[in-house]
């Protein structure tokens, strides 16, 4: 597998980095980090968060995503596959379920980790729902697992490595209504049914946004989470809403739709979403983006593999959150950060957002 990126010296460090650095902080003070230096900063792999160890006892991990085919799931694949090959962790099979609502494919993926001898399945849900019988059977072969990225709805995951979705909605908003969005038009595409990860996006996003006075248009939770949706149903949302001054979406791939139609509308119109790629820094740039949250799905893959070694082999864990009705299940969300055009340039993406160009699961 290819080594993670360095760091050059940056001028300005993160947002990320100073959030993480503020938490390291805090969990010093509980006895549990030591805060980071300024070069530590833009080095540590794990930006304090975790003391890297290396596994002591066999550990063997089993991967289904729900596809590969943007930086947020092969960023989670690459960072638990690097941490395991750092930290002595075996990860034996990487398995995609190839779209949302695929349950049916990703429950035989489950299921076939009990053949490979895992000790934890990493499972991020094709859905929301449904998956509460095959993990508890999981724990019945004596498998632990893991919910990476987005949440799913069972008790028995053992714990999560995720990201408040209902604070990078709030983010967002707050990102509108510091734009003056106050009594302007918004336009929501608010993705696929039955995903609790976009659902609470925008909810935290319609919070923010309402309580300073933009007006919310109907959010139609449909379709897949494709750019070709985000185009489709933007195209049609604009013709209905010839005043509208905001898209929102929760996912990168609906807002690039989002903002392609914009373009092709002629009008002025800033989209706001979630999850970044190259291609966003652009729109950014030129204004077609607001705001894209950073999904640093790289630290989320690296963190699974620490607190799972931690768990394994009984040492003290780094505190997580209590359970809560979406996320039934101990915890820990990253911070949420927004690329904006005051730090789209000095960002480390590469550390956080978007694993080597040349890197695919199964490369040494």
């Amino acid at each position: 597998m290819t080594p993670t990126t360095p760091l050059t010296a940056r001028s300005a460090i993160s947002k990320l980095a100073t959030a993480c650095t503020a938490l390291a902080v805090a969990a010093a003070a509980a006895g549990m980090l030591a805060p980071l230096s300024a070069h530590a900063q833009q080095t540590d792999r794990l930006q304090g968060l975790v003391e890297p160890i290396k596994a002591k006892k066999p550990l063997k991990m089993g991967i289904t995503v729900v596809h590969l085919m943007d930086n947020f799931y092969t960023g989670i694949a690459y960072g638990i596959m690097d941490e395991a090959k750092r930290s002595g962790v075996d990860v034996v099979q990487v398995s995609v379920a190839g779209a949302y609502g695929n349950v049916q494919e990703q429950f035989a993926q489950l299921q076939a980790f009990k053949s490979l001898g895992v000790n934890y399945a990493v499972l991020s849900p094709a859905a929301y729902a449904g998956y509460d019988p095959v993990i508890a059977n999981l724990e019945r072969s004596g498998i632990k697992t893991i919910a990476a990225g987005i949440p799913v709805n069972s008790s028995k995951v053992s714990f999560g490595i995720l990201q408040d979705d209902m604070k990078i909605g709030q983010a967002l908003g707050k990102a509108l209504c510091d734009d003056g969005g106050k009594g302007k038009k918004v336009v929501v595409v608010p993705g696929s049914a039955g995903l609790e990860w976009s659902r609470l996006r925008y909810e935290g996003f319609k919070e923010v946004a309402s309580a300073c006075g933009a007006v919310l248009g109907e959010a139609a939770f449909k379709g897949d989470m494709t750019l070709a949706d985000g185009l489709s149903q933007t195209q049609d949302l604009l013709m209905r809403t010839p005043d509208a001054a905001y898209v929102f979406t929760p996912v990168s791939y609906l807002g690039m739709g989002a903002a392609q139609a914009v373009r092709q509308s002629g009008r002025k119109i800033k989209v706001l979403t979630s999850t970044v790629v190259k291609e966003e820094e652009t729109m950014v740039k030129d204004g077609r983006m607001l705001a894209v949250a950073s999904e640093p799905g790289i630290i989320m893959g690296r963190l699974i593999v620490q607190y799972a070694i931690r768990q394994n082999e009984g040492l003290p864990m780094p505190p997580l959150e209590a359970p809560t009705k979406s996320v039934p299940y101990p915890h820990f969300n990253v911070p949420t950060v927004l690329i904006t055009k005051d730090n789209v340039d000095s960002h480390p993406y590469d550390f956080y957002d978007y694993p080597p160009k040349d890197w695919k699961v199964g490369s040494k």
